[in-house]
């Protein structure tokens, strides 16, 4: 009988021991493992947090200068965008050319044909020149403009204010077809004419046939005039007053 009992203690105590064992490797597998997993998955994500904070940080540390600098740089866009007219008419362009006409001798215009406010650039998007506005060619003062006037920004303009001003503006081309003559030296004149001009002009064609008899060119000329709306820029009139009137030289022959 002693026997038998020292037997059963001694596998009551075996079953003691594996039953822990039985419940220290559930706990590992149930509890510690799915811990340690989420340690893991919490130190990978507050790796990525830091990285963010640390990005976070460097920004702020940096947004004086960055401000600083956005300022500037709007203010150069600003410069650019302050020297274009806010809107070009048919009347500017007669004018230009007749100045150029007066300016230099040997120019005889022979005709002259207007495609005006054709639109190349709006809200971020460039156009292809197809398609046009009533508001520039009709002079109709309901066009867009923005609150903020470019032309009125100065060094100490905020950055928002700065930002606005500049963030909406459409761009115009019209292009004047002129066929004139004139002699070579004189046509040499009107290319720095048009490059020097205040106005913003370009020669996006030209060609020149040289005549057998005299020394004159016939030239096709092809000029593009740029304009933006919603600057600010307020449009002004060509001043005239000191023009030739009357019909009795209307063809300038």
């Amino acid at each position: 009988m002693d026997t038998k009992k020292k037997m059963s203690n001694r596998d009551k105590m075996m079953l003691f021991i594996f039953g822990a064992i039985l419940i220290v490797v559930a706990a590992y597998f149930l509890v510690f493992a799915k811990m340690n997993e989420r340690k893991d998955t919490l130190k990978t994500e507050n790796e990525t947090l830091s990285q963010e904070v640390q990005k976070l940080e460097t920004m702020e540390a940096q947004k004086d200068s960055v401000l600083e600098e956005t300022r500037k740089t709007q203010l150069d866009v600003a410069e650019v965008l302050g020297k274009f007219p806010a809107e070009v008419r048919t009347e500017n362009a007669i004018y230009d050319l007749n100045d150029m006409y007066e300016s230099i001798s040997d120019v005889k215009i022979q005709s002259e044909s207007f495609n005006m406010n054709q639109i190349f650039y709006q809200q971020g998007a460039v156009s292809d020149g197809s398609e046009s506005t009533d508001a520039t060619t009709t002079g109709d003062k309901t066009a867009k403009s923005n609150p903020a006037s470019v032309a009125a920004i100065t060094s100490d303009t905020p950055v928002n204010d700065v930002i606005t001003a500049a963030a909406d503006y459409t761009g115009y081309r019209s292009t004047v077809n002129v066929t004139f003559t004139t002699t070579y030296d004189s046509l040499k004149k009107v290319v720095n004419f048009i490059n020097e001009s205040k106005n913003r002009m370009t020669i996006s064609e030209i060609s020149a046939t040289a005549g057998e008899e005299d020394n004159l060119l016939t030239c096709n000329m092809a000029i593009d005039m740029y304009a933006i709306s919603g600057t600010g820029e307020v449009y002004e009139a060509p001043d005239v007053s000191n023009g030739n009137t009357g019909v009795d030289n209307i063809f300038r022959k």
